[in-house]
């Protein structure tokens, strides 16, 4: 397979880094990363100018390194999961800045109401997930599987979800934290072993399930 890093990767990273700039700002307001910058006398214009120039250069240098590696490596599978990357960190933000969005906008932090912005979210996070591996990351082209393949999509990612709940749970219910770990940190080791596994789970799922370019056997 020809491996290429073309105008369309250059300019779809770019739009992915500026999204995910954008998506940040409720999560970085939420946070009071944007308070503690203007204390440090960080204005927030100054801040966005560099911010929206950042993020879609470091989408883009990251994609390429990925390239660079496919090309040696003669693996379009490397390539693929640079796009994928860009993507669930698009995904990241696009869940955690509609969540915190609605927080901000409602000033609602409990309750159900909550649970219902966290679902309002992950739904939406997922539907774009779906839409930028199929047309991007892994080039399907065309809609006739469209909803075959969305079916599995979300079969994947459920399937992912539950093994990470399991995983969390094995981590810090079942092994427990070792003697002189505080408890939050404990919990942050777990979550980036869920992370890690829901990154490659997730990846070979939507490659070799969801978006395989292999041809069913004539009958």
């Amino acid at each position: 397979m020809d491996i290429k890093f073309c105008k369309k990767d250059f300019w779809l990273a770019v739009l992915a880094g500026e999204i995910v700039a954008w998506l940040s700002l409720p999560t970085l307001k939420n946070l009071t990363i944007l308070e503690l910058l203007s204390r440090w006398g960080i204005g927030l214009n100054s801040f966005l100018v560099f911010w929206m120039f950042f993020v879609p250069a470091v989408a883009v240098s990251a994609l390429y390194i990925f390239y660079l590696i496919a090309k040696f490596k003669n693996k379009i599978g490397f390539l693929q999961m640079g796009k994928y990357g860009i993507i669930g960190v698009l995904n990241t933000q696009l869940n955690a800045g509609i969540y915190n969005l609605l927080i901000f906008l409602t000033n609602i932090v409990v309750g159900f109401t909550l649970d219902l912005f966290f679902i309002i979210a992950f739904v939406i996070t997922v539907t774009n997930s779906f839409f930028w591996n199929r047309w991007w990351a892994f080039g399907k082209m065309g809609t006739e599987t469209v909803g075959q393949e969305a079916f599995k999509f979300f079969s994947v990612s459920a399937i992912v979800a539950i093994i990470n709940t399991e995983i969390l749970h094995l981590i810090i219910n079942v092994i427990g934290a070792p003697a002189g770990i505080d408890l939050k940190i404990w919990a942050n080791v777990a979550l980036a072993f869920a992370i890690i596994v829901a990154f490659f789970g997730n990846f070979f799922g939507y490659k070799y399930i969801v978006f395989s370019t292999k041809k069913a056997p004539a009958a």
